[in-house]
């Protein structure tokens, strides 16, 4: 019988770990399965032709939150055209209430629980020779007009589990690659499933540094762990750390989920010495609101996790990713804005503000009486209104995320947006009142080119703080990003500084100075490479400081941007400043 595993990625460039893993395992067993993956950007009839070509007897799909409704559509149509085709759905999305789950959806004949390295091997094995289901682990199935359950599977040795990459035949160099060596997680957040499985099971060191190494002799761009708690075990993180620190590649990056609160002074040390850019680290915060975290079981101490970000900051090295949850129980607008800006005020790379999601299988979707929360019936499940926030709070927070993740989490307005945050009340203040203008403007209607941002941002908070400086902010963040062909509106240069700007080209100090890696290049080349931008204000003394300060009429400054050698942190170009004589 011809077996295939599918896996619906939410983007090209995303892989599915779940669908390689059961490939391997079956290989093992003596199984050949075929794996196939696409996107749920593409049209689902090309899907669907894509399996139906296929001719398989036993298909299988791996279902999230992101993916199960196209997944049922899908089946839905396969099994009209080939309704003898065995349909196995596995993944968190259908591995609770899985019985009620079978109920609704007609076309689906199996449906694996939880952990499918082992169960769906055995599964297909069984269906293969028509043996019994019952006697494989972790399954829920028909029987006639009947809809009956195995106990759950044991668990798996995390050594037992083949590493998927070694033989595959794929280009992984433009794949976000996925890679696990821990299963469970040792805390009990109500919001999670991880919570659910106790106790946390290892990958051995030993077998880890084996397949590091392969993705560093293959310069795979970046590796993500999944890994729920990557820093659970000390001894575990630190050794994998200190592997990458000696076998560095000085290309491949390596993305952490981590507790910071229970990171030492020994860690510390140690990641302040990865290269800048080796690592990234993300840090589920979610809240600092104290009745909120006890509500939630989550064990954090707010005070040592800011202080061991704090610490890592300083090292200027890796790049920092945290998250909070809105609508989490006993956090009001006011609770969560509070929130907000304690997070803020550690200036991460990324602030990443999610929505309570009621998922099934966890505590908070047991509880959801108790909370009162009202959450939409599809994926993703997302939180409509709660005992503390209101559907209206909620739409608002949901505005703020947007501009949040465009002028923020972008790496586009970096010093524009850190002048207007530290000009308003509070961080939040900032992208609430941002947020009231955008709405109010109606700008949400429209789809806005980069051009555009910096002209809208400009327009709304030029009435807040000094027109001038945040002009050459928004300036210097746009020829950061890269060489300006058009400048917004706004940013219109006088004639004179023009023609010093096309004179600092022409002056052969000037050449020798900045241009050295340009040497073969004619001048053309070198300003498609380069510019220089005049400043009346000292942009690099904010840059260091966050102190304004206007030139004087003696002193005349530029910045020279090399966009061919970019800021491995936050890819912005390299400047320089450039100070001339003082004019007469």
């Amino acid at each position: 019988m011809k077996k295939l595993l599918v896996g619906i990625n939410a983007k090209f460039i995303h892989s599915n770990l779940a669908i390689r893993y059961i490939q391997k395992y079956a290989k093992i067993k003596n199984q050949i399965i075929d794996i196939e993956e696409y996107t749920i950007n593409q049209p689902i009839d090309d899907i669907l032709s894509s399996i139906i070509e296929a001719k398989v007897d036993i298909l299988g799909f791996s279902c999230y939150i992101w993916n199960i409704d196209y997944i049922k559509k899908l089946i839905k149509m396969i099994k009209k055209i080939t309704p003898e085709t065995k349909i196995i759905l596995g993944g968190p999305e259908v591995s609770y209430e899985s019985i009620d789950f079978l109920k609704s959806e007609e076309a689906v004949d199996y449906i694996v629980r939880g952990e499918g390295e082992a169960s769906t091997t055995n599964l297909f094995q069984v269906i293969e020779v028509d043996g019994l289901v019952e006697e494989v682990s972790g399954i829920t199935y028909r029987v006639g007009n009947d809809i009956k359950e195995t106990k759950q599977g044991i668990v798996q040795n995390m050594d037992d589990i083949p590493f998927v990459y070694e033989d595959s035949m794929e280009n992984l160099e433009h794949r976000l690659i996925y890679y696990e060596t821990s299963r469970g997680c040792p805390y009990s957040c109500e919001y999670c499933l991880s919570s659910i499985e106790k106790g946390v099971r290892f990958r051995s060191l030993d077998k880890i540094y084996g397949e590091l190494q392969f993705f560093l002799d293959k310069k795979v761009k970046q590796v993500k762990f999944v890994d729920r708690t990557f820093n659970a075990k000390k001894s575990h993180a630190i050794g994998i750390w200190e592997y990458l620190k000696e076998h560095d590649n000085g290309y491949t990056n390596f993305h952490f989920e981590i507790v910071a609160d229970i990171i030492d002074d020994k860690m510390i040390k140690l990641l302040k010495t990865l290269r800048v850019g080796l690592i990234q680290l993300e840090i589920g915060i979610q809240s600092t609101n104290e009745a909120t975290i006890v509500d939630i079981n989550r064990a954090t101490n707010f005070l040592e996790l800011k202080k061991r970000i704090l610490e890592i900051k300083s090292g200027n090295n890796i790049h920092i990713h945290l998250d909070l949850i809105a609508g989490l129980p006993k956090e009001d607008k006011k609770a969560f804005m509070n929130s907000f800006d304690d997070v803020m005020f550690m200036r991460p790379e990324q602030l990443q503000l999610g929505f309570l999601k009621v998922l099934k299988g966890s505590m908070m979707y047991k509880k959801q009486k108790d909370y009162n929360l009202s959450y939409r019936e599809f994926p993703p499940y997302e939180i409509i209104s709660t005992n503390d926030m209101s559907y209206t709070v909620i739409n608002e927070l949901k505005q703020i995320e947007k501009l949040l993740e465009i002028y923020y989490n972008s790496g586009q307005f970096v010093q524009s947006i850190e002048y207007l945050m530290t000009s308003f009340d509070s961080e939040f203040r900032f992208f609430e009142e941002f947020a009231i203008y955008w709405k109010k403007e109606e700008l949400e209607k429209y789809k806005h080119a980069r051009i555009s941002l910096y002209e809208i941002v400009y327009k709304f908070a030029r009435v807040y703080v000094e027109d001038d400086f945040l002009k050459e902010l928004l300036i210097h963040d746009f020829c950061s990003k890269e060489n300006p062909k058009k400048l917004p509106i706004f940013m219109k240069r006088n004639q004179t500084a023009s023609k010093r700007e096309k004179d600092f080209y022409k002056n052969p100090d000037n050449r020798i100075k900045y241009f050295e890696k340009y040497a073969d290049y004619d001048s053309k080349q070198i300003g498609r490479m380069t510019h220089i931008q005049f400043y009346e204000y000292d942009i690099i003394y904010w840059v260091a400081r966050n102190i304004k300060r206007k030139l004087s009429r003696h002193e005349e400054i530029y910045i020279f941007y090399d966009y061919k050698s970019k800021d491995t942190m936050s890819k912005l170009a390299k400047i320089k400043e450039v100070k001339y004589e003082k004019r007469n």
